[in-house]
């Protein structure tokens, strides 16, 4: 089952002005792990979106499963979101006077060059600046940054369920941060050992047991939200 962790969208980031409820949807992202879409209207704004709620309702259980979760698209009309198992959202549910009552939680609002990134806000506003790799990212940056071999690399993106652009932007935000944490000759050996995290969280997924393993199937969420808590000393 899918979890409810929100992925943090820090205020004052990215943020957008209000607009009235949006017409057509451009585009949706499934966020690795949770019950999450990022959601861009109008090619204008682009809505984090907790679904957690909306799962809790019998017509809308199916979703429930992560492969087919994943599975969201956009609908061909552009008037709304969709899955295989016919289940379909538009922007009033999403965003409008339904949401409250589909139980769609809306966790921020962001552009969308910033879309997909939950690591970015830190990465851009931290007091003491590090290195925020360029947008759009080269793969050959990425694969330097996370000291990945190319195969493990292009595992990586295609475990991802976002274009090759987008996800190469949040492994780069992610191989900036690490770096920032911890020494870079150490990296390659840190993400090939044990990662506890991974196995707390998904005891029987031994495949998602060490960094590496988190990236190459798609859950670079595992790696994120716990080094975040190192970097911003969070409990």
């Amino acid at each position: 089952m899918l979890g409810a962790d929100p992925v943090a969208v820090p205020d004052g980031f990215g943020v957008v002005p209000s607009h009235p409820v949006p017409n057509t949807v451009s585009e949706v992202l499934p966020e690795p792990g949770r019950a999450q879409v990022w959601v861009t209207f109008d090619e204008r704004e682009t809505h984090l979106l907790d679904l957690t709620g909306l799962l809790k309702h019998e017509k809308f259980q199916a979703l429930r499963l992560r492969e087919l979760f994943r599975a969201v698209q956009v609908a061909p009309d552009r008037q709304s979101i969709c899955w295989p198992a016919g289940v379909r959202l538009g922007p009033q549910e999403l965003t409008g006077s339904a949401a409250e009552w589909s139980g769609v939680v809306t966790l921020g609002t962001v552009l969308p060059t910033s879309r997909y990134r939950p690591l970015l806000p830190y990465l851009r506003y931290q007091p003491q600046k590090g290195y925020l790799p360029p947008y759009p990212a080269e793969a050959l940056v990425v694969q330097r940054l996370l000291q990945l071999k190319p195969g493990e690399l292009r595992d990586s993106l295609k475990a991802l369920h976002a274009p090759e652009e987008i996800a190469l932007a949040r492994l780069s935000d992610l191989g900036a941060f690490l770096s920032q944490l911890f020494a870079p000759e150490h990296l390659y050996a840190l993400l090939r050992r044990p990662w506890h995290y991974g196995a707390q969280q998904c005891p029987d997924q031994v495949l998602l047991h060490t960094m590496l393993g988190c990236l190459m199937r798609g859950r670079p969420d595992l790696i994120e939200r716990p080094c975040m808590l190192i970097a911003t000393g969070g409990e």
